[in-house]
């Protein structure tokens, strides 16, 4: 957690440092919390710049020394001391421990959003550790032009700090509540300190961009602070270098969301202006010249990154009819647009009102008060604060309408999010700034549902458990520079064995290298052993990494163990001639009773001592077990050494008891689904039903506290018997229970393959 905590503090304190020096720069003479922005976009650009050249965590760590320190030192000639206070630290302070909920309730910093929430971390710590390491193959979105100031900025404090870049990314997501809390505290200046301050903090965890935080998608609530930055910046560019400042931060929108995110900031500026010009509240010659140069300075910082922003034109997410799965993304429908005003009670965003256990009603009313309580707000807000941000906010509207109406419910969802810090600041500025006892007590109700709502977000978000990321962590040094099958599912192996080619045979979206399975077994998709590819695609690679599980089709003769850990085998091929291999089962099980009718194969066959004893999901007394519950599976085993496989998901460990059996399966968030087995343990059966109780670990202390609870989905449990030498390995590989005979011999015998 303290490299976590140090990560947001550079970030978030370096973003005002050089923001603020900036500001200085272009005329200001007093302190501004307006400066974060400012400053976080300067970090960016800076770092996007350094990066594209070529630059790597040592150069970008540099980059973000040289700027902090500038800024700091240039800090003594603004004022900027004088507009410190404590309500505004506090606010930030509250951003910063509610982004942190996850983190306090698993008990541990990790990868967020995991599982069927969001894998987006997948690619984002890939793009991070590459220009770091810039290691070989380069990741497939460095060609497609994905922007990359965040990754490079992250690079930079891992090389700083010595954190990993999943503590530095888990900084970015503590700092921007932290900036947008204070960005939000310096547009409230009508009120007095101690609601001001928890406004201030409201905003910068309204429900949706909770949701994004949570799910470790950090470009949202970015954009969303640059918005409310430009938004307020924007009445003041009256001269030539007050639009600097609004310069920037567009360069930093294109370095973290390439040229769509401008739209939010143009769309701002057209809207406002339209209102404000013929109000005669802006003189056309200063805004003319106000622009132009903020477009002049603009296009000096964009063009480093223009060659990106044409390769991005093209990239998939931007074209509906090429979006994956019809652009959901990690969405089953389009989101309810009441979740940008604050109030949805559940911490499940992704569901609609109909699919939740409360009754929809709930969700409904709060919606509708919530954006009865904006309207009630508005007023009050353009009488005292103008018209910027509700400018901003018709803007996202409208952008919204078009992503809807145009784009995919990925998109349409992006709008929402980055809409709804806008909302909230006006809904609570405008209802408190009129210091009317009534309509305090309607901000007050407004308030405490909308911080429930991202409550329920933040305590039960998914923290990826470590346990397999830090086996195959053990696994990359012996494949680096070397393509490999992966023979399992797992979105976040192209970050874990970053630098080689992990080949798989189910394609999921995070999967760059593909090989087609073995068609000629049934269910492709579930079967993660040899069997599950062709004997001539085996031969292509010179290694093969599978899980431990027993319930396993095992390798042709000649292949080695090069590294296993207790989860994993890496297998060496050396020697191996797979190309005559033929699969005994015609399904995902690893082996098949061989029925000869009269004839006598040739040649050799791998046969199990006995076909494994199986029971699927449904045997579970509950295939989900949460913190605090149990499930029962009853499994009748001959009597001998019998080995456990495990299929199954979990937030934290889960362990497996019965007679003769004490075993402990670690925390698997790998993928939700169709999956691989995994060991779980040994028994030895005297012949008859064994009773075998799952239990998920519990969270600890502060989580239960906080109402978080543990979750494990369970999935086929198999038993193999142990062959010989395999009674005192308390987790074989596969193939270890098989052994060679003669295929004459195999008819009627559990085969696994033969040739």
């Amino acid at each position: 957690m303290l490299a976590a905590l140090a990560s947001a503090a550079v970030i978030a304190g370096g973003s005002l440092a050089v923001g603020q020096l900036a500001l200085a720069l272009c005329g200001w003479r007093e302190g501004t919390w307006l400066a974060g922005p400012v400053g976080l976009a300067i970090l960016l650009v800076a770092c996007g710049i350094v990066a594209g050249l070529g630059g790597t965590g040592t150069a970008l760590a540099i980059t973000v020394v040289c700027l902090v320190i500038a800024g700091t030192v240039g800090l003594g000639a603004t004022g900027f001391r004088q507009g410190f206070s404590a309500p505004a630290v506090a606010a930030a302070g509250i951003g910063v421990l509610a982004a942190a909920l996850p983190f306090i309730a698993a008990g541990d910093v990790g990868i967020l959003g995991v599982g069927l929430v969001n894998d987006d971390m997948a690619n984002h710590l890939l793009l991070a550790d590459w220009i770091d390491e810039r290691f070989r193959p380069e990741p497939v979105l460095i060609d497609q032009g994905y922007p990359l100031g965040p990754h490079a900025l992250v690079a930079g404090l891992s090389t700083l700090l010595g954190a990993s870049s999943i503590d530095a990314f888990a900084g970015l997501g503590l700092a921007i509540p932290a900036l947008t809390a204070l960005v939000a505290f310096a547009a409230l200046d009508d009120l007095r300190p101690f609601p001001r301050t928890l406004a201030a903090a409201l905003v910068a965890l309204p429900y949706l961009a909770a949701a994004y935080l949570a799910q470790e998608a950090f470009k949202e609530p970015i954009i969303a602070l640059f918005v409310l930055g430009f938004a307020l910046l924007l009445p003041r560019a009256r001269r030539w270098r007050d639009a600097v400042p609004l310069a920037l931060i567009a360069a930093g929108v294109t370095y973290v969301y390439s040229f769509p995110g401008l739209a939010w900031l143009a769309g701002a500026a057209i809207v406002w202006g339209a209102i404000e010009l013929p109000r005669g509240r802006a003189n056309p010659r200063s805004v003319g010249v106000a622009v132009s140069a903020g477009a002049a300075a603009l296009v000096v910082l964009m063009l480093p990154e223009l060659g990106r922003l044409a390769d991005f034109v093209d990239l998939r997410a931007l074209h509906p009819d090429r979006a994956n799965e019809g652009g959901l993304g990690n969405l089953p429908g389009q989101l309810s647009p009441f979740e940008a005003f604050g109030i949805w009670p559940t911490g499940e965003f992704r569901l609609s009102a109909a699919a939740s256990d409360l009754p929809s009603a709930l969700f409904y009313a709060g919606g509708v008060f919530a954006a009865c309580v904006t309207l009630a707000g508005l007023p009050g807000w353009l009488r005292r604060h103008g018209t910027a941000i509700p400018a901003a906010i018709a803007a996202a509207a409208v952008l919204y309408l078009l992503a809807r109406g145009l784009g995919t419910v990925y998109t349409s969802a992006k709008a929402l999010a980055i809409t709804a810090p806008l909302i909230a600041l006006v809904a609570l500025g405008g209802l408190l700034g009129a210091r009317r006892p009534a309509l305090t007590a309607l901000a007050a109700v407004f308030g405490i549902a909308a911080a429930g709502s991202s409550f329920l977000i933040l305590r039960q978000a998914p923290v990826a458990p470590d346990a397999h990321a830090a086996e195959l962590a053990e696994i990359r040094p012996y494949v680096e520079g070397e393509k490999l099958l992966f023979l399992g599912r797992d979105n976040f192996v192209l970050h874990e064995l970053r630098g080689s080619k992990p080949f798989t045979h189910v394609r999921n979206f995070y999967d760059p290298y593909f090989v087609e399975p073995n068609f000629e077994i049934r269910d492709v998709g579930s079967k993660f052993d040899f069997d599950a590819v062709s004997a001539n695609t085996l031969a292509r690679f010179r290694y093969v990494l599978t899980t431990r599980a027993a319930y396993s089709s095992g390798p042709p003769p000649g292949y080695r163990i090069v590294e296993q850990t207790p989860s994993y085998v890496l297998w060496g091929r050396g020697d191996a001639d797979p190309s005559s291999r033929i699969p005994g089962e015609r399904g995902p099980e690893p082996g098949a009773t061989r029925e000869c009718a009269g004839s006598r194969p040739e040649g050799r066959a791998a046969v199990f001592e006995r076909a494994p004893v199986v029971l699927d999901a449904s045997h579970w007394s509950s295939a989900t077990v949460e913190s605090g519950a149990s499930a029962t599976i009853a499994i009748d085993l001959p009597r001998g050494r019998w080995n456990l496989s495990l299929q199954y998901d979990a937030t934290r460990p889960v362990s497996l008891s019965g007679e003769g059996l004490d075993a402990t399966v670690p925390g698997n968030l790998d993928y939700r689904g169709v999956a691989p087995l995994w060991p779980a343990g040994t028994v030895d059966s005297a012949g008859g039903p064994l009773r075998i109780t799952a239990t998920v670990s519990e969270p600890p202390l502060v989580g239960r506290l906080l109402g978080a609870h543990s979750v494990a989905h369970l999935g086929t449990l198999a038993a193999s018997l142990a062959g010989r030498g395999y009674a005192d390995a308390a987790s074989p590989a596969p193939g270890e229970a098989e052994k060679l005979i003669d295929g004459r011999a195999a008819c009627g015998r559990y085969v696994d393959w033969s040739d």
